[in-house]
C-alpha cells in the first residue's frame, strides 16, 4: 500500500493534466499493455500497431518490461511531457548519472543485454538510438489514434472538472479507483501483491492528476523528490468511444422519429451526437456521422445559431456541446430524460 500524505498547501495544487499531443509515457504503457496482450478494448488496437513495429523495437522491449517500473527516464515530466514540449530533446539529454541508477535498479529486476552497460555508461550513440526508436513506436502506437484516445480523456476530464467543482478535491480523489481510499489528510492506493506500506510525503509540491489510456487496472504514482509528483489513473470509457481503432460508420446517420421530423435526419443526428459533457471537434463529428467536415460545420453553425449548440476553444481544437436547452429538446424528443449531472 502507498499512503501520499497532503498538507493544505499540496491540496491547494492538484491540478488535472491536459496535453493536446500525448505524453510519449503514453507510448510507453502501450507498449506494455501490446506486450502483456491486455484486455478485448485493445485487440484491435494491438492487431494495427503490432503489424508495424519499428526496426530497433527489441532496444524498447529491454527497457519496458510487460508489467511494473520501467526507467523513468523515458518518461519526462510535466514540463517536457509530449513530443510538442521537448519529450524526446529530454530523454536525449538524460545525465549520465541518472541512466546508472535507473538501469540499476531495472537490472535487480530483470537481465539486461549487453549494450545497456553504454547506455548505463551514458553513451550518447546508444542514448540516441534507444530515442529514435521510442519517436518512431510513439508515430505507430499513438499518433495515429489520437483523436479517439483524446475523446476518451477529454469526457473524463470534464467529468472530474465537474466533481472537483460540485464537491471538492477530496471527492476526485477519492474517485480515482475503487481500491483508493482518501481520509483526509492521505491518500491510500493498492500496491503490488507483498509490497508492505509506503508512506510519502508530498511537501508542498502539489499533485498532477493524469488519465493514461494504457495506464492498466492499477493507477500509478510517479514519485520522486524533484518536480512535481504525478497520479497515473485509468479513465472513464464511454461505451462508445470504447475501440481506439474506428469501426466502419453506418453509411447513414440515425437519430429519433420525432427529432429528425423537427430539425432532418442529418442535422438531428448531429445533435444528439453533440450531447455529451465531452462534446466533439468537427473531424470527429464528421467521422461518427459518415458526413464531409464541411456538412459537419454547416449543421453545427445552424443549430448554434437557434441556441441548441455551443462552441468552446481548447488549445488549437474547437469543441461542440450541446446547451441545456438543445438537451432538453433531445430529451422531450426521445423521452430519455435526457443527461443528468449530480
Amino acid at each position: 500500500m502507498l499512503r501520499i500524505h497532503f498538507t493544505s498547501e499540496d491540496l491547494a495544487r492538484v491540478t488535472l493534466g491536459y496535453n493536446s499531443s500525448l505524453p510519449v509515457s503514453e507510448a510507453v504503457m502501450s507498449l506494455q499493455a501490446l506486450r502483456r496482450g491486455s484486455g478485448p478494448r485493445f485487440s484491435a488496437w494491438r492487431h494495427a500497431v503490432g503489424k508495424q513495429l519499428p526496426a530497433r523495437a527489441s532496444l524498447l522491449g529491454s527497457l519496458v518490461p510487460a508489467a511494473g517500473w520501467a526507467p523513468d527516464f523515458l518518461t519526462p515530466g510535466p514540463d517536457h511531457a509530449s513530443p510538442t514540449t521537448g519529450a524526446f530533446d529530454a530523454i536525449r539529454a538524460t545525465p549520465q548519472r541518472r541512466l546508472t541508477t535507473e538501469l540499476r535498479r531495472l537490472s535487480h529486476d530483470r537481465r539486461l543485454p549487453a549494450w545497456a552497460q553504454l547506455l548505463a555508461d551514458g553513451d550518447r550513440e546508444t542514448l540516441d538510438a534507444v530515442t529514435d526508436t521510442l519517436a518512431a513506436y510513439y508515430d505507430i502506437a499513438v499518433t495515429p489514434f489520437l483523436d479517439r484516445m483524446r475523446a476518451v480523456l477529454d469526457a473524463d476530464r470534464t467529468w472530474r472538472v465537474h466533481t472537483m467543482a460540485r464537491f471538492g478535491v477530496g471527492a476526485v480523489l477519492a474517485g480515482l479507483h475503487p481500491q483508493m481510499r482518501w481520509e483526509e489528510p492521505v491518500l491510500e492506493l493498492p500496491g503490488p501483491p507483498g509490497q508492505g506500506q509506503i508512506d510519502f510525503h508530498l511537501e508542498g509540491r502539489g499533485l498532477l492528476l493524469s488519465a493514461h489510456i494504457f495506464c492498466g487496472s492499477r493507477p500509478r504514482a510517479l514519485l520522486n523528490d524533484v518536480g512535481t509528483p504525478v497520479l497515473v489513473y485509468a479513465p472513464a470509457w464511454n461505451p462508445q468511444t470504447g475501440n481506439l481503432v474506428a469501426e466502419p460508420p453506418d453509411t447513414r446517420p440515425r437519430s429519433s422519429t420525432a427529432l429528425a421530423t423537427l430539425l432532418g435526419r442529418t442535422r438531428a443526428a448531429v445533435l444528439e451526437a453533440l450531447a455529451s459533457p465531452a462534446g466533439h471537434s468537427t473531424k470527429q463529428l464528421a467521422e461518427s456521422l459518415a458526413i464531409s467536415p464541411a456538412t459537419a460545420s454547416e449543421h453545427v453553425t445552424a443549430l448554434r445559431d437557434a441556441g441548441l449548440v455551443t462552441s468552446l476553444r481548447q488549445a488549437n481544437t474547437v469543441r461542440h456541446t450541446t446547451t441545456n436547452l438543445g438537451t432538453n429538446l433531445i430529451s422531450t424528443a426521445t423521452g430519455t430524460g435526457g443527461i443528468q449531472l449530480p
